[in-house]
C-alpha cells in the first residue's frame, strides 16, 4: 500500500505540474491516463490481496485447534465475507462508472465494508478474548484496580460533600474548610495506602507459606519421578505428597495390572481399605474412566450414585484417576481433609499431580518393556553366537578331516594362499575367535618380511606353532626350521648348541659339531624362552645377529650364516633389562616386530573347538570311540581360568579320553577341581532375578534333588516355556530337555 500510494502521488503531482506549466494537452492527457492505469492496477492488486486474506481465514478456521481461536476466526471470516458485496460494488463503480466513483458514490459501500469488519472484530474480541480475563489479570493488577476504584469513590464523596456544603449550607467554602477537607483527603489517602499495603502483606504471608510448601513438594516429587522407574515407588510417592500437601490422614493407591486390567492395592495411609483389588467394571473404575475425578458428596434430589457409594465404602472422600492416552493406569483414593471439604483448587492440584505421575508411570512401564526386550535380545544374541561358534567348530573339524583325507589319498599338497581379509588355516592352530584371527592375520603379514619377530605370551599358548606358521608362510619355507629351547640348556651347552664346536674345544668334544645357526642357514631359527639365556651367551648372540657370522667354540674362523631369528618368551623382558639380566641392545635387535599371543582365558569361545580337536586326536591315538563332550562338561571347560592355557586343556582332554567308558565325555571324566566349581557354587541364579538357592558339595542324590528343584522353579517362573527357562538357567535348550527327562519332568 505504501508503494502504491507513493506511485499515485507521483503521478498526480506530475499531472498537476504539466497542467499548470501550459504543456501540450496531449502530454497532460497521457499523464492522466498513466495515473488512471496506476489506480486500476492498485485496485486489482488490492482485490487479489483481499481474496488471498479470505482464503487464509478459511484455512485458519479449518486448522484451528483451540476453540476460542476458532470462534474468533469464524466471526472475522463472516465479516470479510459480508464485506465482499460492498467492496465488489465499489470495484464495479471504478471499472464501469468512473464518473460516479470519482464523485463519491463508493463512499457509503466502503463505509459498510468497514462496518462489517468493525462489528466482526468487536464481537470476536469482546466475546471470546475477554472471557480469559482471569488469565491476564494477576494479583498486582487486582491491587491496582482496587486502589483506583477506591480513590475514585473517595474523591467522588469529597466532591459531592463539598458541592453539598457549597450549595446548601453556605454560599461557598472558606479557606479553612478547603484546607481541612484537603488535609482530611490526604490523611485518608495515606491511611488507605497503608491499609492496602498491610492487607497485601498479610495475604502474601498467608499464601507464601502455602506456595513455598507447594514448591518444595513439587520439587521433591519431581526429583523422585526423575530417579524412579518403579511403578510401586511412584504410586507411594504420589500418595505421600498428596496427603502431605492436602492434609489427609487416610488414603490408598491402586495400580493397574494384567489384561483384563485389575487394580491392586500398592500403598496406603491409615487403616487398610476393605477392598485390596478393584476389577475393571466396578462402579468406581467405570466412573473414573468417564471423568478423572470423583467426590463422595451426595447427589442432588437424593439420587444414589453407585460409584460414590463404593468410594465412601473404601473410606475415601475423593478419587482421582491417573490416565494416559485413554487408559486408567492407577487410582488414588483420599480420605477427608483435616481442614474441611475439598475445594476446587485442591482438586486442580490433585489433577496436576495425577498427570505428572501418570506420565512417570507410563515411562516406567516403557522402561520395563525395554529392559525385558533388551534381556531377550541379549539372550538371543548369546544363543546365536554360541550356535555360530559351534558351526565354526564343526566346519574347522571338517576342514581338518578333509585335509588329512586328501593328504592320505594324494600326498601332501600346497595350501591355497590366504586372502587379505581371511587368515590361512595354519596347521595345528585351532580357533575362530576374534583374538586368534587377529593374531593369524598379523602373522600372515609379518611372515613375508625378513624382520626378526618376538612372540610374547604365557606358557602353553602355542608360541611354537605360530613360529612354525611364520616360517611356512615366509619365502624361507623350503629351508630348515630349527628350534632351540634355551631354558633347557646350561649356558655352556647352549653356546655349543647354537654355534657348534670343533674337536677338542672342551672335555668331551671328540668330534666337530654343527651348531643350530649352521643347521638353519637359509631358513629360520626359533629361540624359545630367550629370557633365560645368560648374559655371556647374549653377548655372543648379539654379535652374530649384527655381523651375520658365527665362530664355533674352540675355533677363531668366522663363518657367514643367513638366518631369520624368531624369539619367544613368557617373561617381561623390559623388567629383566631394568634388573640387569637382559641386554637392552639385544632386546631391540630381536624385537623387530612383536606379536602378543593371547592366553586361553581371553579366547574362551575357542575352548569348544580346541577341546573337540584334542578329543578327536587322542581318541584316534587311544583307539576309542569317544566322539562328543556333554553340554555340562563343555560349560565347565569354558568356565575355567586355564592358567596352563592350551597345554593344560590338552592334558585334561587326554585324561578324559583315557578314562571315558562311553562315547561321550561328561563331568565325571573331568578333574575334580573343575567340577568342584560347578558343584560348590555359592549360589545358583534363579530365573528373572528371584531368590537364589544355596548349594553345598554333598552326595549325588542331594545334588540331583537340588537340581530338580531348580528346574521346577525355572519352569514355574517361565510359565512352562522351556526355551525361556533354559535362558534363565544359562543352559542350552537341549541340555534342559535332557535334564528334564533325567528327572522325569518332561
Amino acid at each position: 500500500p505504501s508503494l502504491f500510494l507513493l506511485a499515485l502521488l507521483l503521478g498526480y503531482f506530475r499531472a498537476r505540474i504539466l497542467f499548470h506549466s501550459q504543456h501540450d494537452p496531449e502530454d497532460v492527457k497521457r499523464a492522466l491516463e498513466d495515473l488512471l492505469l496506476r489506480i486500476f492496477v492498485y485496485l486489482g492488486v488490492a482485490g487479489l490481496w483481499y481474496i488471498g486474506c479470505v482464503v487464509c481465514l478459511i484455512h485458519s478456521y479449518r486448522t484451528a485447534r483451540d476453540t476460542t481461536e476458532r470462534n474468533q476466526v469464524k466471526w472475522i471470516l463472516f465479516g470479510s465475507l459480508a464485506a465482499l458485496a460492498p467492496i465488489g460494488y465499489s470495484l464495479y463503480l471504478a471499472a464501469f462508472a468512473p464518473d460516479d466513483f470519482g464523485s463519491g458514490a463508493a463512499t457509503w459501500p466502503m463505509f459498510a465494508a468497514s462496518a462489517c469488519f468493525t462489528a466482526a472484530f468487536a464481537i470476536s474480541i469482546t466475546r471470546y478474548r475477554l472471557m480469559q480475563l482471569d488469565q491476564v489479570i494477576g494479583s498486582g493488577m487486582v491491587y491496582f484496580l482496587t486502589s483506583c476504584v477506591a480513590g475514585l469513590v473517595y474523591y467522588a464523596v469529597v466532591f459531592l460533600g463539598m458541592l453539598l456544603v457549597g450549595t446548601q449550607v453556605m454560599p461557598g467554602p472558606s479557606l479553612g474548610i478547603a484546607l481541612a477537607i484537603s488535609t482530611t483527603a490526604l490523611v485518608l489517602t495515606v491511611v488507605r495506602d497503608v491499609a492496602r499495603d498491610r492487607f497485601k502483606k498479610a495475604l502474601d504471608r498467608r499464601y507464601r507459606r502455602e506456595k513455598v510448601h507447594l514448591d518444595q513438594t513439587l520439587q521433591r516429587m519431581g526429583q523422585t519421578l526423575e530417579q524412579m522407574v518403579d511403578p510401586a515407588g511412584l504410586a507411594q510417592r504420589l500418595l505421600q505428597a498428596s496427603a502431605e500437601l492436602l492434609g489427609v490422614a487416610q488414603g490408598a493407591v491402586y495400580l493397574r495390572e494384567g489384561q483384563p486390567p485389575l487394580y491392586r492395592l500398592a500403598d496406603l495411609l491409615g487403616p487398610p481399605p476393605p477392598l485390596t483389588e478393584l476389577a475393571s467394571g466396578c462402579p468406581l473404575v467405570d466412573a473414573l474412566q468417564i471423568r478423572p475425578v470423583l467426590t463422595a458428596r451426595s447427589a442432588p434430589w437424593g439420587i444414589s450414585d453407585p460409584a460414590q457409594g463404593q468410594l465412601r465404602f473404601l473410606g475415601g472422600e475423593v478419587a482421582q484417576a491417573l490416565t494416559h492416552e485413554g487408559q486408567v493406569l492407577a487410582l488414588l483414593v483420599l480420605g477427608p481433609k483435616d481442614s474441611g471439604p475439598y475445594r476446587p483448587d485442591d482438586l486442580a492440584l490433585l489433577a496436576a499431580f495425577a498427570q505428572i505421575t501418570a506420565l512417570a508411570l507410563q515411562n516406567a512401564e516403557r522402561h520395563r518393556t525395554i529392559d525385558d526386550l533388551n534381556r531377550d535380545l541379549h539372550a538371543k544374541v548369546e544363543k546365536i553366537g554360541e550356535q555360530q561358534r559351534r558351526i565354526l567348530t564343526l566346519q574347522s573339524q571338517l576342514q581338518i578331516g578333509a585335509r588329512e583325507q586328501h593328504a592320505v589319498s594324494r600326498g601332501p599338497a600346497k595350501e591355497p594362499a590366504a586372502t587379505d581379509t581371511e587368515p590361512w588355516p595354519a596347521d595345528g592352530i585351532v580357533g575362530t575367535s576374534v583374538a586368534i584371527r587377529q593374531v593369524l592375520q598379523l602373522v600372515r603379514k609379518v611372515a613375508l618380511s625378513p624382520s626378526a619377530v618376538l612372540l610374547l605370551g604365557e606358557s602353553g599358548t602355542g608360541k611354537e606353532l605360530l613360529a612354525r606358521a611364520l616360517h611356512e608362510q615366509s619365502p624361507r619355507a623350503g629351508k630348515a626350521f630349527v628350534k632351540v629351547h634355551c631354558a633347557a640348556l646350561s649356558p655352556g651347552l647352549l653356546e655349543s648348541e647354537l654355534f657348534g664346536h670343533v674337536k677338542g674345544a672342551f672335555t668331551g668334544a671328540h668330534r666337530d659339531k654343527v651348531g643350530r645357526f649352521e643347521m638353519a642357514h637359509g631358513g629360520t631359527l626359533f629361540l624359545d624362552e630367550i629370557g633365560d639365556v645368560s648374559l655371556e651367551v647374549q653377548t655372543k648372540l648379539l654379535r652374530v645377529l649384527q655381523e651375520k657370522t658365527i665362530e664355533r667354540v674352540g675355533s677363531g674362523d668366522p663363518m657367514p650364516v643367513d638366518v631369520r631369528v624368531l624369539a619367544a618368551t613368557n617373561q617381561n623382558l623390559e623388567a629383566l633389562i631394568r634388573q640387569g639380566r637382559f641386554r637392552e641392545d639385544l632386546f631391540y635387535r630381536i624385537n623387530g616386530i612383536t606379536i602378543a599371543v593371547p592366553p586361553l582365558r581371553e579366547r574362551r569361545e575357542d575352548v569348544p573347538e580346541l577341546a573337540l580337536h584334542f578329543l578327536r586326536h587322542y581318541a584316534q591315538r587311544c583307539g576309542k570311540g569317544v566322539t562328543r563332550i556333554d553340554d555340562d562338561a563343555m560349560v565347565a571347560l569354558k568356565s575355567q581360568p586355564w592358567p596352563g592355557n592350551i597345554r593344560q586343556l590338552e592334558n585334561v582332554i587326554e585324561r578324559a579320553v583315557v578314562i571315558a567308558d562311553g562315547d561321550c565325555i561328561t563331568l565325571e571324566e573331568l578333574p575334580p577341581e573343575m567340577t568342584a566349581i560347578d558343584e560348590t557354587a555359592d549360589e545358583f541364579p534363579a530365573p528373572h532375578g528371584k531368590e537364589t538357592i544355596p548349594s553345598r558339595k554333598n552326595t549325588r542324590a542331594e545334588r540331583d534333588q537340588r537340581e530338580r528343584e531348580r528346574l521346577v522353579r525355572a519352569l514355574a517362573a517361565a510359565a512352562g516355556n522351556k526355551s525361556e527357562a533354559a535362558r534363565a538357567l544359562g543352559l542350552a535348550r537341549s541340555t534342559l530337555l535332557s535334564r528334564l527327562q533325567k528327572h522325569g519332568l518332561s
